[in-house]
């Protein structure tokens, strides 16, 4: 079992890690507030937060997902 606990423990820093360090400001409030808080938010509602056009919110979300992806080996 304490091997599945450090396993588990250096998968969630690598996350974290992956998360701070591979994004921009712009893409991790979107990755915040579309994955990470407790309800659920639209995209539509995203985009007026963060006060950025349509275009410009899903080229950062596409870019925040593959770069995740990528730190994390996944891609």
């Amino acid at each position: 079992l304490r091997k599945e606990d450090n396993l588990a423990e250096l998968k969630v820093k690598q996350i974290e890690r992956a998360f701070q360090n591979a994004l921009d400001s712009i893409e991790r409030k979107i990755i915040e507030l579309k994955y990470l808080s407790l309800y659920e938010i639209n995209d539509l509602n995203i985009i007026i937060e963060l006060g950025i056009k349509k275009g410009r919110y899903y080229e950062k979300k596409k870019t925040a997902i593959l770069r995740i992806a990528t730190a994390l080996g996944v891609i």
